[in-house]
């Protein structure tokens, strides 16, 4: 017996409710259960290689060399100082100076054709021991600053000792130096963390929720969430910048501290190296293989590059950058020296935003060489030591108006 057929008034309802189904089934699966990404199997087998490449020989034998006179031994060595002239500044040996940017300041150091840095009272050599049978004694002039590191190239930048100096625009560690200045550039008001560091040991990053230890056993957890403010206080930033929010996406490079995360492309590339080189590229140009060989430590993967090789990169068509809207963004200058640049805008404290051209625009007045755009709109976040520097689209001061996010860059003490 044929079975009668539902009437419309059933099968549309009916319909509706199968395709809603659907759809929250999707939705539950694409935007509220964290997805989970493996790292490339191969890719951590290369990496694995490159590591047992450079490891120490560890049966290789270690030979002191001395220079033995008479019956007295003297291993020698060379006392490094930093002199000061007779105003009490710092006068460096042996180094070159190098402009930076500091609350709209250039300040370059001039040095002569030798490379010391001028001033009457700059030694020509360093000082050196001075050894009689038995004893060796060091004289030295003036603070001895710790020359490890990129110490060597702004020793006078880093404080003494492991005291820290902090006021509400800077701080000064034994590795770390920071200012704070704001411009006004493009009818916007632009935020910039200028740093130094010792080492690429301080540049460093945090996943949203990282504080569990199972969230991320797996692999890269994508769609979890957290306040910039939270996320300062668990990790000790100094001084922190939204990432490129790789959890709302399955694709683009995370590299983080040497991990690949994830290694698929999407966009512009910009690389980290472990002796703190920055490096951008298109998709097209970024090779993983070649990136991790040359010691990738951290990848952007936002996007776009803004500066590459010093030379402004203009001409964006993309509605989305052409429009003006609250900007975030890394620089680079040198080896050892950085930025994080927030742009207010939508209004915010009268500040309209700027585009992507206005931005590159930007960064190259700063003297960047490379710069590279990062998440923006209500993501654009800049804080130092704990607090917002910058004024997020609807941030009313309290951290609960700021919107979570996936990831920052931070620099911290290294341990």
């Amino acid at each position: 017996m044929p079975h009668k057929p539902l009437p419309l008034c059933v099968l549309i309802p009916l319909d509706a409710v199968l395709a809603a189904g659907c759809l929250l089934t999707f939705a539950y699966y694409h935007h509220v259960k964290p997805q989970v990404t493996k790292a490339d199997e191969n890719l951590l087998e290369y990496i694995d290689s490159l590591k047992q490449e450079s490891a120490p020989d560890a049966t290789a034998p270690v030979t002191e060399v001395t220079n033995t006179t008479g019956d007295l031994t003297v291993t020698e060595t060379t006392a490094i100082s930093v002199m000061t002239d007779e105003n009490g500044s710092a006068v460096t040996n042996g180094t070159t100076g190098k402009s930076r940017v500091t609350g709209g300041t250039d300040t370059t150091a001039e040095t002569d054709e030798t490379g010391n840095s001028g001033g009457p009272d700059t030694p020509d050599t360093a000082p050196t021991a001075k050894t009689t049978k038995g004893t060796t004694t060091t004289t030295t002039t003036g603070p001895q600053y710790d020359r490890s590191g990129f110490g060597a190239k702004w020793p006078e930048l880093f404080s003494l000792g492991n005291e820290i100096e902090q006021t509400d625009t800077s701080y000064r560690s034994h590795d770390i130096y920071v200012t704070l200045s704001d411009y006004t550039y493009a009818d916007s008001v632009c935020h910039v963390a200028d740093f130094y560091i010792r080492s690429t040991d301080c540049f460093q990053y945090a996943f949203a929720q990282d504080g569990d230890p199972n969230t991320y056993a797996n692999g890269l957890v994508t769609g979890l969430q957290e306040n910039m403010v939270t996320m300062c206080e668990r990790t000790n930033a100094v001084v922190a910048i939204n990432g490129d929010f790789m959890g709302g996406r399955q694709i683009g490079y995370v590299i983080r501290d040497g991990y690949p995360w994830r290694t698929e492309p999407w966009n512009d590339v910009l690389a980290l190296y472990n002796d703190g080189v920055c490096e951008s590229f298109t998709k097209d140009e970024f090779d993983v293989y070649a990136a991790f060989n040359r010691g990738i430590r951290h990848s952007f993967a936002f996007g776009p590059a803004l500066v590459r090789g010093g030379v402004t990169n203009i001409g964006w068509t993309s509605s989305m950058l052409q429009r003006k809207e609250p900007r975030s963004g890394f620089g680079y200058f040198e080896p050892g020296h950085y930025c994080f640049i927030a742009v207010d805008g939508r209004g915010m404290g009268g500040s309209l935003g700027m585009t992507a051209d206005e931005f590159a625009g930007f960064c190259g007045w700063l003297g960047c060489t490379e710069a590279f755009n990062l998440d923006g709109g209500k993501t654009s976040q800049l804080a130092f030591c704990g607090k917002i520097v910058n004024l997020p689209d609807g941030y009313n001061g309290d951290r609960d108006s700021l919107r979570g996010m996936s990831d920052i860059y931070f620099i911290g003490e290294a341990n």
